[in-house]
C-alpha cells in the first residue's frame, strides 16, 4: 500500500487507476487521491491500545479491591495474584480489545469516509493462501521449540497462572483465537507499520520498509518482553514471530496473511491448552505448551 489511494465516492472502491477514472466496481467517477494516515497517527493507535490494556487492567485490579473489602471487611495488606484478580485480569482484555478496534477503524475509515477491510489491505497473495499461513505457523512453532531447546528458559509469571486450573486456561486461549490474531495484527501489521511506512517513504527514507520491519518488531516484542523478562527462549520466540509476521505484510502488501497465520499459530496451542491437564502442565516445559502466550496483549 502507498500512502495515497484513489477511492470511488459512492460506494467506497479502492482503485488502483489514475484519479478521474470510472469505478469498475459502480461506473462512478473517481475522486482525488486521499492521503491516508501516517507514523503520528500510527503511534497513536499503538500507545491507545497499551493504555487501553493497562487501564482496564487497573480497573480489574479496583473491582478485586472492592470484592476482598465486602468479604473480609477491611483493605488488604499484602496482594497475591489468586484465581479471581487473573480472571478480572484476562477478562479485562476483551473490552480493551474491542475499544482498540473501534480507535483502528476511527483512523483507518477516517471516521467511516473509508472502507475498514480494504484500506487495509484484506485480501490475499498469489503465493499466499490459507495452505501457506497453515505451514508458516508450524514452521514458527517449530522455530519457538528450537529456542526453548537450545536457549535459556524459565518459568516466566504468566506461566504460572496458567497452572491455576482449567477455567484460566479457557480464558487464555479463548483471547488467543477470538481476539488476538486480529486485533494484534490491526494494530501493528495494519495501522503502525502502514503509518511508518508512508511515513518514511515521502521522507525520502531509502530503506523505508525494512525500517518500518524494525520498529514494529521491536515495539511488538517491547510490549509482551517484561512478562518473560529472564527467558532468553520466550523473548526470542516473539522477535522471530513478529519479524517474519511484519516481513509477510511488507511482502504481500496485505493484512489477511497476517491474521490467518497469527489465528492458525494461536489455534493449535489453544487445543493443546484446552486439552492438557494440571499435571502435564506441571510436569512439561512451560513454554512447550503455552507459546501463544507471547501473542496475547501484555497483562
Amino acid at each position: 500500500m502507498t500512502s495515497l489511494t484513489t477511492t470511488c465516492p459512492t460506494c467506497g472502491n479502492i482503485l488502483d487507476e489514475a484519479p478521474g477514472v470510472v469505478c469498475a466496481n459502480c461506473e462512478a467517477p473517481a475522486k482525488a487521491p486521499d492521503r491516508l494516515w501516517g507514523a503520528a497517527r500510527g503511534i497513536l493507535v499503538w500507545l491507545g491500545s497499551v493504555g487501553l490494556i493497562f487501564g482496564f487492567q487497573i480497573a480489574a485490579l479496583i473491582i478485586y479491591l472492592i470484592v476482598k473489602v465486602r468479604e473480609t471487611g477491611q483493605i488488604p495488606k499484602t496482594f497475591e495474584i489468586d484465581w479471581l484478580v487473573t480472571v478480572l485480569s484476562l477478562g479485562s482484555t476483551f473490552p480493551a480489545h474491542l475499544l482498540t478496534l473501534v480507535l483502528c477503524w476511527l483512523v483507518v475509515t477516517d471516521s467511516g469516509k473509508r472502507p475498514f477491510f480494504r484500506t487495509l489491505g484484506w485480501s490475499w497473495h498469489p503465493q499466499f493462501k490459507w495452505v501457506h499461513a497453515v505451514g508458516l505457523a508450524f514452521l514458527m512453532l517449530g522455530v519457538a521449540l528450537l529456542y526453548e531447546r537450545f536457549l535459556p528458559h524459565r518459568e516466566t509469571d504468566m506461566e504460572k497462572l496458567l497452572k491455576m486450573g482449567t477455567s484460566i486456561r479457557l480464558l487464555v486461549a479463548a483471547l488467543a483465537v477470538l481476539t488476538a490474531p486480529i486485533v494484534e495484527e490491526v494494530v501493528y501489521r495494519g495501522v503502525l507499520y502502514a503509518g511508518l511506512e508512508r511515513t518514511f517513504e515521502r521522507r525520502g527514507f531509502g530503506n523505508a520498509r525494512w525500517i518500518s520491519i524494525g520498529v514494529v518488531t521491536l515495539l511488538f516484542a517491547g510490549v509482551h518482553g517484561p512478562q518473560y523478562w529472564g527467558s532468553i527462549a520466550a523473548i526470542s520466540a516473539i522477535l522471530s514471530l513478529s519479524l517474519v509476521l511484519t516481513i509477510l505484510r511488507a511482502w504481500t502488501g496485505s493484512l489477511l496473511p497476517c491474521v490467518a497465520t497469527h489465528f492458525v499459530y494461536n489455534g493449535i496451542q489453544a487445543v493443546a491448552l484446552l486439552f492438557a491437564t494440571d499435571k502435564v502442565l506441571e510436569g512439561v516445559s512451560s513454554q512447550t505448551a503455552v507459546v501463544l502466550i507471547n501473542l496475547i496483549s501484555a497483562l
